[in-house]
C-alpha cells in the first residue's frame, strides 16, 4: 500500500535531502563525544513531562469536543498517542485523520465534525508556536533560516485563523464558499460533499466564542510548555547551558518546520531546523547533533511503541485503520453514506 504512495515516496525523498544537510559538516568524532558524556538520567523527568504535555493535548481535544459529546480526557488520550504514532510513519500528518476516524467510529458521531475540532486544535499549535517565536524575537534577533521558516508559517497558520472565523461567523459567506467548491465537483460527489462541509464547520463552532477560543489557546500554551521541557531536560543531559527561552525557541522553529514539510515523523526537517536553532545560539555542529538524535529518537520512543499498543486496546491494527479509511471514502465519493 505504501509503496505506490506517492505522499509516502515524497516525505521519504525530503527526508533523506534534509538528513544530508543535517549531517553535512557535523563533526561526528564530537558528535560521539558528547554522546558518550551525556547524563541520560535527565531524559527520565523529561519523560514524565513530554507526557504531561501529551495529557494537556486530550483535555484539549475534550474541550473542543465538548458540542458533539460529553468525553473523558483519559479515553482521549490514547487517541492522541495513536495520531502520533501515525504523524512518524506516515506523511502529510494523517494522524489527524486516524484519530477522527477511529472517534467517529467508536462513538458513532460525525468524523467530518470531529476533524473540524481538530482543524482549531492545530491551528492553536501553530498560532502559540509563532506566538513564541515572536516573542523571543524581540530580545533575540532571529535570521536566515529561523526567519523564513516563521515568516512562511505566519502566513499560513493566520490565513488559516482568517478564513475558520469567516465561515463561522457569516453563514452567507461560508455558503458561498461552499458554492465555489461544489462548482468543481462532479454531480454524484455534491450531496454528500456538501454535507462535509456543513458539518467541518460545525466542528469549528467553538470560535463563536472568543472566551471558549482563549481557553483553546492557553491548553495550547501550556502543551507547548511542557514539549519544551521535555527540550530543556535533553539539554540538560548535554549540559549545553543555555537559557529556557532558546529550547522553547528551538521546539517552535523545529515544530514549524515539520509543518511546513510533512515528512514521516518530521525525519529531515526537524532535525536540521533544531539543528540550526542550537548552532545560532553558538551551541558546536557535533554537540547540536547529538542533542537532536537523543532528542527526536526519544520522542519517537516515547509514541510508537505505546501507540501500537493503544491500537491493539482498540482491536485495530494500522494497516486495518489505513484501509477501512480508504474504502470509506470511496463508497462515499462513489455513492454517498454516514460521515
Amino acid at each position: 500500500m505504501l509503496i505506490k504512495n506517492r505522499r509516502f515516496w515524497l516525505g521519504i525523498g525530503i527526508s533523506i535531502v534534509f538528513l544530508f544537510l543535517f549531517l553535512y559538516r557535523t563533526d561526528f568524532a564530537e558528535m560521539g563525544q558528547a554522546l558518550g558524556e551525556a547524563n541520560y538520567l535527565f531524559l527520565l523527568p523529561g519523560i514524565l513531562i513530554y507526557y504531561a504535555g501529551v495529557f494537556f493535548r486530550s483535555v484539549r481535544w475534550r474541550y473542543l469536543l465538548k458540542p458533539l459529546g460529553n468525553f473523558s480526557s483519559f479515553r482521549l488520550f490514547p487517541l492522541i498517542i495513536i495520531g502520533m504514532l501515525v504523524n512518524n510513519i506516515l506523511p502529510a500528518r494523517l494522524g489527524i485523520v486516524v484519530r477522527a476516524y477511529i472517534l467517529g467510529e467508536r462513538e458513532r458521531i460525525s468524523k467530518m465534525a470531529v476533524g473540524g475540532t481538530m482543524v482549531v486544535e492545530q491551528i492553536s499549535d501553530g498560532v502559540i508556536l509563532l506566538l513564541f517565536a515572536a516573542i523571543i524575537s524581540f530580545f533575540v534577533p532571529l535570521e536566515g533560516m529561523l526567519q523564513q521558516v516563521i515568516y512562511i508559517t505566519a502566513g499560513l497558520f493566520l490565513g488559516a485563523l482568517v478564513l475558520c472565523f469567516i465561515l463561522v461567523s457569516s453563514p452567507r459567506l461560508a455558503r458561498m464558499a461552499i458554492n465555489v467548491v461544489l462548482h468543481f465537483l462532479p454531480k454524484r460527489w455534491r450531496e454528500r460533499t456538501e454535507e462535509w462541509l456543513l458539518l467541518l464547520i460545525e466542528g469549528l463552532g467553538i470560535m463563536r466564542s472568543p472566551g471558549k477560543l482563549l481557553v483553546v489557546f492557553i491548553l495550547a500554551a501550556l502543551v507547548w510548555l511542557f514539549e519544551a521541557g521535555l527540550f530543556c531536560m535533553v539539554g540538560f543531559a548535554f549540559d549545553l547551558g543555555i537559557p529556557f527561552y532558546v529550547f522553547l525557541l528551538a521546539a517552535s522553529v523545529s515544530n514549524l518546520a515539520w509543518v511546513l514539510l510533512m515528512t514521516q515523523g518530521g525525519l529531515g526537517p526537524f532535525d536540521f531546523a533544531l539543528q540550526r536553532t542550537l548552532m545560532a545560539f553558538s551551541i558546536a555542529i557535533g554537540v547540536a547533533s547529538s542533542y537532536v538524535l537523543v532528542l527526536h529518537a526519544l520522542i519517537l520512543l516515547l509514541t510508537i511503541p505505546l501507540g501500537f499498543i493503544f491500537l491493539w486496546m482498540e482491536n485495530l491494527s494500522l494497516s486495518k485503520v489505513i484501509r477501512e479509511r480508504q474504502e470509506l471514502s470511496r463508497k462515499h465519493g462513489a455513492k454517498g453514506g454516514g460521515v
